[in-house]
């Protein structure tokens, strides 16, 4: 029994029809490919292009068999090069291009783009397509998550366990950690207190703008906006406050600045936290209140929606059920205490 195919060879853009045994290996599929057609090489795999809305477009594993993948008479393969250059912004907003082995995984992607820039613990990084923000999972290629050639992937920061050991000596990992950070705090995704942003602020002066200077560091310098989370930068004396923290900074480096604004970041008990706006009932108030839901490794916590303060934290091994429909959510810490 034989399975014909017909295979496209993309460097010359040829179709041809060729017959192959259903439990050859993928990897003997292209040896048979390349020896009837002198096309190839060992950079070269199989790719099956995608069916709308039934099949996204994969890489045929090499040690997988052509049975493996359910493939009917004639259907159409793509012999080509498995090498392509791939587009990863980071979160500074520069772009590096990456030559790279197109049927891999995105974990083995962040462990290659890890290699070539020196990340230490690229584990605890991961993949999202720009401009969508959903994580790519790691254990998937690019194409099978529907990701086009065109599309550009971000490398973020995704598990923060092993942020004790980011050091000055990392220059690297600790620059990603930062500009992570700072746009977290910026953006008000990771909340903080007012007196804390501005601690935050300062050493995002200091960072960006060097020493300070009183001849130019004066009410009207700076884009608020772009130092303080918006509940902060809406405070009239927010610009003179960040001013009188930043002139303690002077003689601080850029990197010790770094790594101190990622030191103060870890030390919030927001850290790492994954914010919900929700309501909650009260006891004694006809309407649910406002609040923020953050769920962290270890920990829920409750923080009241405009101060950004930490009212309550319940640490996941007090968690006896939970329960959800789709408008509410109750979570039950039995002995603990109760939060509907």
């Amino acid at each position: 029994m034989s399975l014909t195919l017909k295979i496209r060879i993309v460097r010359t853009n040829q179709d041809k029809v060729m017959k192959f045994a259903p439990t050859m290996s993928v990897s003997e599929a292209c040896a048979q490919i390349s020896e009837k057609t002198s096309e190839g090489g060992e950079d070269h795999g199989l790719f099956q292009p995608g069916l709308e809305g039934k099949r996204p477009p994969r890489w045929l594993r090499l040690d997988r068999t052509l049975q493996y993948y359910d493939l009917k008479l004639n259907d159409v393969l793509e012999f080509k090069k498995k090498h392509r250059p791939i587009k990863v912004r980071l979160m500074d907003d520069t772009v590096k291009t990456i030559l790279m082995d197109d049927s891999l995984t995105v974990g083995e992607i962040v462990e290659l783009i890890g290699g070539k820039m020196g990340i230490k613990n690229f584990e605890e990084f991961s993949l999202q397509v720009d401009g969508v923000g959903e994580w790519l999972n790691i254990a998937q290629p690019l194409h099978e998550q529907g990701v086009t050639d065109e599309q550009q992937v971000v490398l973020k920061k995704k598990f923060f366990v092993d942020d004790a050991n980011i050091s000055r000596d990392d220059p690297v990992q600790l620059h990603l950690v930062y500009v992570q950070s700072r746009d977290a705090i910026v953006s008000g995704s990771h909340p903080c207190t007012y007196d804390e942003s501005i601690q935050f602020a300062a050493l995002q002066c200091q960072v960006q703008l060097g020493n300070h200077n009183p001849a130019i560091h004066k009410p009207g310098y700076l884009r608020v906006k772009e130092y303080l989370p918006p509940s902060a930068a809406k405070n009239k004396s927010s610009e003179k406050d960040i001013y009188n923290e930043f002139r303690k900074l002077v003689g601080t480096s850029d990197i010790n600045a770094k790594y101190r604004y990622v030191q103060l970041c870890r030390s919030l008990k927001t850290y790492g936290l994954t914010i919900f706006h929700t309501k909650e009932r009260m006891k004694g108030q006809k309407k649910p209140v406002p609040k923020l839901l953050g769920i962290t490794r270890d920990a829920i916590l409750r923080l009241d929606a405009e101060t950004k303060e930490v009212e309550h934290e319940y640490p996941l091994t007090h968690l006896r059920r939970w329960a959800a429909s789709p408008a509410s959510f109750t979570l039950d810490f039995g002995d603990y205490e109760e939060v509907t």
